[in-house]
């Protein structure tokens, strides 16, 4: 059951469940310079010593890419969980000048985040699920029972 929520989350993420991966409601509000603070004096390394061998080999390109521009204690440490927030934010790395991330890079980038989050950001993830479910009901449009 695990490997398949893995799976669709990368999935989703990297636009292969047919749907656009990105919606500009989907991306992450802009973290303050405090929140930046903070969040960049946190842990900059992952233990991947139990991901699969991919997601190794994935980490060692965030690692490489993404420290180029920021340390990578950002990312590691961000509230960003959910695939259409590691989408955007990638997206919106790539096109840095100095990010040297390319389009393979990029979902190679995503992947990593997407899988890492599903592992150590489980409950934020659940948290996040919940709350969107719940706004979506909220803006769903109300049926009149009267008019059937």
């Amino acid at each position: 059951m695990t490997k398949i929520l893995i799976a669709t989350l990368v999935a989703s993420a990297l636009g292969w469940a047919g749907a656009p991966a990105v919606r500009a409601q989907d991306e992450p509000p802009a973290s303050t310079p405090e929140q930046l603070d903070v969040i960049d004096k946190g842990t900059d390394t992952i233990d991947v010593s139990k991901y699969p061998k991919e997601q190794q080999e994935n980490y060692k390109v965030f690692s490489e890419k993404c420290s180029k521009c920021h340390t990578i204690a950002r990312p590691i440490n961000s509230s960003y969980a959910l695939p259409e927030e590691w989408t955007a934010y990638v997206n919106k790395m790539r096109h840095k000048k100095r990010s040297g991330i390319d389009e393979e890079a990029q979902k190679t980038i995503t992947s990593f985040l997407v899988y890492d989050s599903s592992v150590r950001k489980k409950d934020l993830i659940e948290k996040k699920l919940k709350d969107k479910a719940g706004a979506d009901k909220k803006d769903a449009p109300k049926t009149d029972e009267k008019a059937k």
